[in-house]
């Protein structure tokens, strides 16, 4: 109950930054995580928070190994896990359709990343440097994935993605070419 009314706090007061009380690791504001204050290495986000977006720089540079993102967020910001360099696996539900800018830079240990059937487009740069990702398989929902989003990713043995994916330059810079098939 203490959780459901802590919920209903967060809606009732719009523009309000909450990072006390019963997830005093998360600072919200505006449906928005801006910012993960813990010291965990496993993170589950609390759907409880009401969030709609992982916000920019929310994570970034944060020693955490594993994250689950709740089921209502659409998009993650640009450079929100930007150089968490012992995230290994991040869990995405089927609500996100947005990785932003660099969301992902430099997180050189990630290997598990699951891209959800929501998913419509992946910016530049978003992987980046993610050289322990070894197998993708893209959604045929995906429209766009931007300039440099997977350069670096040189332990990618597997990507596949749907011939109408719009694909930036440099996307792909540095993986193999055979590591790479398209699927109708």
């Amino acid at each position: 109950m203490r959780g459901l009314f802590f919920s209903l706090l967060l809606f009732l007061i719009p523009g309000v930054s909450v990072f006390c009380g019963i997830f005093p690791d998360f600072e919200v504001k505006d449906r928005v995580l801006v910012k993960y204050r813990g010291r965990e290495d496993v993170v589950i986000i609390p759907e409880a928070l009401g969030i709609n977006r992982i916000g920019e720089r929310a994570f970034a540079g944060n020693m955490l190994k594993s994250v689950k993102i709740p089921v209502g967020v659409d998009v993650i910001e640009d450079r929100a896990f930007a150089g968490c360099s012992f995230l290994v696996e991040v869990f995405l539900p089927n609500t996100v359709s947005v990785i932003g800018y660099r969301a992902f830079f430099n997180c050189v240990v990630l290997e598990t990343i699951n891209m959800p059937y929501s998913l419509r487009s992946i910016e530049g740069g978003a992987f980046f440097n993610c050289r322990s990702i070894r197998a993708i398989d893209m959604p045929s929902t995906l429209r766009s994935i931007g300039p440099r989003a997977f350069s670096g990713c040189t332990g990618l043995a597997s990507l596949r993605l749907s011939r109408r994916t719009r694909v930036g330059k440099q996307a792909f810079m540095g993986v193999p070419p055979d590591r790479i098939s398209y699927k109708n």
